[in-house]
């Protein structure tokens, strides 16, 4: 759990300095936003979790 919930915080803030993922994330659906949280769980480090963020406007949901 503490995994999971660091994840979401570093989540928020890389989100926050990429002002194109957070636009894109302010659009999504409540089931794109729930799509997108659940893969948080799947980021091994701060580094993949940069770059997930970074191509996140890119993703097909």
């Amino acid at each position: 759990m503490d995994v999971n919930m660091n994840a979401a915080v570093t989540f928020g803030e890389l989100l926050q300095k990429n002002p194109r993922a957070s636009a894109f994330y302010d659009r999504c659906t409540p089931e794109q936003r729930q799509a997108i949280l659940l893969q948080l769980g799947q980021m091994n480090s701060q580094s993949q979790l940069r770059a997930f963020v970074d191509n996140l406007p890119s993703a097909s949901l």
